[in-house]
């Protein structure tokens, strides 16, 4: 019986050990993990503003067969 409490209580904090290691290790990776400011200064956002003068363009040209 005293060995089966035992390793009740080892796998119980191995249990909660490793829980809390995991929730720290995000929480680090959260407020670690930034953009540097050359990435910053070259990624823009994507417009998804469709230019319909050129879709235009693309459909009156000419094809030679």
């Amino acid at each position: 019986m005293d060995e089966e409490r035992d390793l009740l209580l080892v796998s119980i904090f191995t249990t909660l050990t490793i829980f809390l290691w995991v929730f720290f290790e995000l929480v680090k990776t959260t407020k670690t993990s930034t953009i540097s400011t050359p990435v910053q200064q070259v990624v823009s956002p994507l417009s998804s503003k469709i230019d319909v003068a050129v879709l235009d363009e693309i459909e009156s040209r000419n094809t030679m067969d």
